[in-house]
């Protein structure tokens, strides 16, 4: 009897495990057919929906027909879609001429062109077909899209992309050309995004270009005319380290060590916690300590050509405007070396030995005997 059991029980195992067996074959020949690229129905790719605003629902559109001017510029519309730039821009050219600008579909064949045209490289065709659309359709649909694309271009010539010039026979450099769209954008569509951007663009060129005397500036301006800017604090930043870059060494005139101070200042009083996180007051020691140098590198210089009485001035002038910086301990050692105690004396002479009044203020205590150094 358990003999029969144990054969009926087997019996039973068996067919449970050809079942599953059975299924799982079942759902791998689903799987395969689902997966058979032959017996898979295909699906045709849709270039155009349609809004059906009686049914609620987009539709696929009918296919364009070719002979026709909607038809033919929704087929170089697929040539865009399929990046086949330069059969779009042969194609687009030839319905321009065809169909003129009376047709109601002028605006979009030109954004057509200007694309095929940036897509392929030719950067200068793009931007004169684009500012066409922008001043014939300042209010089209295609207007946005074209000054967004023309930022494009003013980025490539920026970046030192070569654009053609007479007439295709060279390609040249055009960093300038870049520099006049950002303008035209920051001057012509200051209510768009662009424009900012624009300007950020602009001093970021010259940051990296390491013109540093026109980075302040623009990096200043973008803080002045967009203080809501997520990138403001950056700008005001960047144009303080433009001003400090832009500092040659202490036998130069001053001027950029003197606004990098006053930027920096500013950027802490604005951002203190980020100004900590920078190290900004150990920049502003730092500018300190070179502005001490300056300062008596003046004064070694009257000293060595034997105008003693402006050395003094300057040494002077060095212990009591910058007292904790390295400059001032060797001015005090000089002023030591000279007879002198280091205090005192409001007035300075000039190079010719004429003595004038001084300021506390640190430009008027370094600036005027530049023009007598070497």
């Amino acid at each position: 009897m358990r003999a029969t059991f144990m054969q009926h029980l087997s019996q039973r195992k068996f067919r449970l495990a050809a079942c599953w067996l059975s299924g799982l074959g079942l759902l791998a020949g689903t799987a395969l057919a689902a997966s058979d690229p032959v017996s898979a129905p295909k699906r045709e790719r849709v270039e155009r929906l349609e809004y059906d605003p009686q049914s609620q629902q987009w539709t696929e559109a009918r296919p364009p027909v070719s002979g026709t001017a909607d038809g033919d510029l929704d087929l170089i519309r697929q040539d865009v879609a399929r990046s086949d730039f330069k059969t779009a821009l042969a194609k687009v050219k030839n319905w321009l001429k065809t169909y003129g600008a009376d047709h109601p579909r002028h605006a979009e064949a030109l954004y057509l062109k200007g694309t095929a045209y940036l897509e392929t490289g030719d950067y200068r065709g793009a931007q004169d077909t684009y500012q066409t659309l922008l001043n014939d359709y300042p209010g089209s649909e295609y207007a946005e899209r074209s000054l967004s694309a023309l930022f494009r271009v003013g980025e490539q010539y920026l970046a030192g992309k070569r654009r053609k010039a007479l007439k295709g026979l060279f390609r040249i450099k055009d960093r300038e050309g870049g520099v006049k769209i950002m303008d035209d954008m920051i001057a012509n569509y200051a209510d768009t995004p662009l424009a900012e951007q624009a300007q950020l663009t602009k001093a970021n060129y010259y940051y990296e270009r390491g013109e540093f005397d026109v980075a302040q500036e623009e990096y200043a301006r973008f803080s002045r005319d967009f203080p809501k800017s997520r990138f403001a604090p950056k700008s005001q930043l960047y144009s303080a380290y433009s001003a400090l870059a832009a500092f040659p060494g202490i036998k130069f005139d001053d001027a950029p060590l003197v606004e990098a101070e006053e930027r920096f200042r500013q950027f802490m009083g604005d951002y203190p916690d980020q100004a900590r996180q920078l190290d900004v007051p150990l920049l502003l020691d730092q500018i300190a300590s070179t502005r001490a140098d300056k300062t008596y590198d003046i004064a070694r210089f009257y000293e060595r050509t034997g105008e003693q009485q402006a050395a003094l001035y300057y040494y002077r002038a060095t212990t009591t405007r910058w007292p904790g910086t390295p400059a001032a301990g060797q001015a005090r050692g000089r002023l030591a070396a000279l007879g002198e105690a280091g205090e005192g004396a409001e007035t300075a002479p000039e190079a010719d030995g004429q003595p004038v009044s001084r300021s506390a203020d640190p430009e008027a205590v370094s600036r005027p005997a530049e023009s007598a150094q070497p």
